[in-house]
């Protein structure tokens, strides 16, 4: 998830145009040098559909999100109410969590207070923010500039990014990213660990100021990972009304909030 969500809801914050953006995204295994399909994504009118490489779809429509299962024919309502039966839901869990952690021994204690920080009961906020490098690289034949992700103060990611204005279609990206933050923030109120956390990771993409065509892990020694993700295709297209509607004759259903306990 990490490694798609700036380009995921990046490509969502579009603004109504005449036509939509058609994208679609590769992961690439440099050492093997293979790359395979990881998602495609549909946006226009401010609206998008996210397909996967198993063609699970999530619709985001109208600032709220429908988790669509095409087996059953069914399709889940992710809306603030949804979420805060969610937000009950992981509270719940949390406590319970807090009270084994209470049992163990103090540096097994202080082991998972810093792996989890919420567990310890402080004001721990989620921070995001990105460095410009100075470098540029090219990616597919489009010029970008390579910033550095930090999230809670560690490296996190290196992003390549290219500018709104050099990418096809008309939509205003950064008109929509405070927008859909703000849809988020409201809907997780009732979810202080989520508190910020969107605002925070849109706040950093509205800063480098266009969109990261190549994203690439960091791990926990801030070596750069041999897995990236690629914007390979990027187009203006005119996106079939039916692509952004809810399939005909699909039935809602509760969205499983996981076994009892969970």
């Amino acid at each position: 998830m990490k490694l798609k969500l700036w380009m995921a809801f990046g490509v969502l914050a579009a603004q109504a145009a005449s036509a939509g953006v058609y994208v679609e995204m590769v992961d690439h295994d440099i050492k093997a040098n293979k790359t395979t399909l990881a998602q495609k994504i549909y946006v226009q009118n401010g609206n998008g559909r996210f397909v996967d490489a198993d063609g699970h779809a999530t619709l985001i429509k109208d600032g709220t999100f429908y988790i669509i299962d095409d087996n059953d024919k069914t399709y889940v309502v992710f809306d603030k109410a949804t979420m805060e039966k969610l937000a009950k839901k992981m509270n719940d869990a949390m406590e319970q969590m807090k009270a084994k952690l209470a049992q163990l021994p103090p540096e097994q204690r202080a082991q998972m207070e810093q792996m989890m920080p919420g567990l310890s009961g402080s004001d721990h906020k989620w921070t995001v923010d990105v460095v410009d490098t100075g470098k540029s690289d090219k990616v597919d034949g489009r010029n970008c500039r390579i910033w550095d992700v930090k999230r809670d103060g560690k490296l996190s990611d290196q992003i390549c990014v290219v500018a709104y204005s050099d990418l096809p279609g008309k939509e205003n990206f950064q008109a929509m990213f405070a927008s859909f933050a703000n849809v988020f923030e409201e809907m997780a109120k009732s979810v202080p660990m989520l508190a910020g956390m969107m605002k925070n990771e849109f706040g950093a993409l509205t800063k480098v100021n266009g969109f990261p065509i190549r994203q690439r892990p960091y791990d926990e020694h801030g070596k750069l990972e041999d897995q990236e993700t690629l914007v390979k295709v990027w187009r203006e297209e005119t996106i079939p009304a039916s692509m952004l509607d809810l399939p005909a004759g699909y039935k809602a259903k509760p969205l499983s909030m996981g076994p009892p306990g969970m």
